[in-house]
């Protein structure tokens, strides 16, 4: 996999980390207001609502690489409401980004001991997922896992194909690729148009030397409008090495089509099969 591809897929987890947090909540505070008049609605669920919007913000920012920004809008959703877990959930993965690893940690820790006292299961597991893939990320890989395990076990969690994937980058990170290949498929299995854990499952196959495994797999999503540079050089490196000059040729002119200034169009101008 080469650098571009694993940078896209490592800002998709993470963005869709927090779609799943904010989501998660909205739906929590729309449905409660909607069973009491306007007038009568009790003043923790007004602030929840004022610290959403704020959140909101933020993670608009921060998919836009506004760090800074977004933590100050983060800050202000928690000066509103304190018990915010999810606010807390987001300044971890701002100070990820921000290579503040302790800071992060405390964030995560904070977001944690909150969204537990809460009992919201679905929450709870958005915020283990969010600070596993933190630990990963740091090669605490035994730590991890066992959060990935607690998010998957959380009841009501309706994302556990993000978790799936995210357990079995880690488990690829630590060279468990058994255990890997695993997950990325129960991953797949639980959301069959899922394009980031079917190009990494493909590109998992790839690397053990599993080429028809891997074309097979990839074929769907180089198919779909969903395909990127990535998924594509891969299938173009696929059809060279199975011997199809055809689907080699085609994949080629949808890569060059689509993303003519990628890294990977540029790989295949120079002829750079066994870049990886």
């Amino acid at each position: 996999m080469n650098r571009s591809g694993l940078h896209a897929c490592l800002r998709w987890i993470a963005m869709a980390c927090l779609g799943l947090v904010l989501l998660n909540t909205a739906g929590c505070a729309t449905s409660e207001s909607n069973r009491l008049d306007a007038l009568t609605t009790p003043e923790p669920d007004a602030l929840r609502v004022r610290a959403m919007r704020r959140l909101s913000l933020a993670t608009a920012y921060f998919e836009q690489g506004q760090n800074d920004v977004a933590q100050q809008e983060v800050r202000a959703a928690l000066q509103i409401d304190p018990q915010f877990a999810e606010a807390y959930s987001l300044l971890g993965l701002i100070h990820q980004r921000d290579n503040a690893p302790e800071l992060a940690q405390q964030s995560f820790a904070q977001a944690l001991r909150l969204a537990s006292a809460a009992s919201r299961p679905a929450e709870l597991a958005a915020v283990q997922h969010n600070q596993a893939w933190f630990l990963c990320q740091q090669n605490r890989l035994d730590e991890a896992q066992a959060l990935f395990a607690q998010a998957l076990a959380q009841p009501m969690y309706r994302q556990q194909a993000k978790t799936w994937m995210a357990q079995g980058l880690c488990q690829q990170r630590a060279g468990r690729l058994s255990e890997a290949r695993n997950s990325l498929h129960t991953a797949l299995t639980l959301e069959p148009n899922h394009p980031i854990a079917r190009y990494q499952l493909a590109v998992l196959d790839w690397q053990v030397s599993h080429p028809s495994e891997a074309q097979a797999t990839l074929a769907p999503l180089n198919n779909s409008a969903q395909a990127s540079a990535a998924s594509l050089w891969l299938g173009v490196r696929l059809a060279r090495a199975l011997a199809q000059p055809q689907d080699q040729q085609r994949l080629s002119a949808q890569l060059l089509q689509r993303f003519p200034h990628s890294a990977e169009a540029q790989a295949l101008a120079q002829q750079k099969f066994e870049v990886q």
